[in-house]
């Protein structure tokens, strides 16, 4: 059975931040989007493991898994508990991979390669805020950081990590984070090849300047540049950092009861994805400019 709690709206960390104080954002939400949710088979050898807020993907092979973000510090034990839900052994995954450098999706790193004694691959550009363990971020300073990571290989855009059969291309969608990182492949399930991508955030932060004194040089023309990448990225399977930018709680819901075709195979939710969040890019664009 599917486990909900209490769930805030999913305004990514954006949202969780606008609270008053980063230690209340780290109470309040951390705990909030930490709650476990069963883990589940996706589709071919994806599975999520992640929680009923935070994006978190397991990518099995015969020579090892992968995994796809992670969470806040506590959220650790839950996605471990999820890998050995599922009949499958922390202890080989292999590689861990990151979308954005953000407490919500990295906290857990250093705990997941401890547990499991993985590589740890990120985006040059966000590579060194993990290494710093969030320290420095453009964006929210020294107020939200985690437990640092050393990076093992810093990855450029549209460079590939292959593991056995599967092989993941890293495309770099700067903005949200100056290494956020949209990851493509394709698996197959039933016979078919399913297109799936898992794509970086694409919000805007409640600190971040676009035009007026950025918080850094060219991050407008960065979120434009990943506006357009991901548009013209052909997707059979979106998966999100969080789970309201893609409908998980319904969709696994519906997985969970059977329900044909696959709810998460939607040609047109990466798109809807880029149309719901590039109108507030430009709307944050028009604030700051005072029309």
């Amino acid at each position: 059975m599917i486990r909900r709690g209490r769930i805030i709206p999913s305004l990514v960390l954006a949202g969780a931040l606008m609270a008053p104080a980063p230690a209340r954002a780290q109470a309040e939400f951390a705990d909030e989007w930490s709650q476990p949710l069963a883990p589940f088979r996706v589709i071919g050898n994806v599975h999520f493991v992640g929680t009923v807020e935070l994006g978190v993907y397991l990518i099995t092979t015969p020579q090892g898994h992968i995994l796809i973000d992670g969470g806040f510090p506590q959220t650790a034990p839950v996605i471990l508990d999820s890998i050995r839900q599922l009949g499958f052994r922390p202890e080989d995954v292999d590689v861990l991979l990151t979308t954005q450098a953000h407490m919500d999706h990295v906290g857990s790193l250093a705990a997941l390669k401890q547990a499991t004694g993985a590589r740890v691959f990120v985006m040059d550009g966000d590579a060194e805020l993990v290494e710093r363990g969030g320290r420095g971020d453009f964006a929210f300073g020294d107020s939200l950081t985690f437990p640092p990571v050393p990076v093992d290989r810093r990855l450029q855009d549209g460079e590939t990590v292959s593991l056995g059969d599967t092989v993941l291309t890293a495309r770099r969608t700067a903005g949200h984070t100056r290494g956020c990182t949209t990851w493509t492949t394709t698996v197959t399930d039933g016979g078919k090849p399913y297109r799936v991508v898992f794509a970086g955030s694409l919000s805007v932060n409640p600190p971040v300047r676009l035009v007026s004194d950025p918080s850094y040089p060219g991050i407008a023309d960065d979120y434009r540049r990943s506006f357009a990448l991901i548009r013209s990225l052909e997707s059979d399977v979106f998966l999100g950092a969080h789970a309201g930018f893609f409908g998980l709680l319904e969709k696994a819901e519906r997985l969970r009861q059977g329900g044909a075709p696959n709810p998460f195979v939607d040609a047109g939710a990466l798109q809807r994805y880029v149309d719901e969040w590039e109108p507030r890019f430009l709307r944050r664009i028009a604030d700051e400019r005072g029309h």
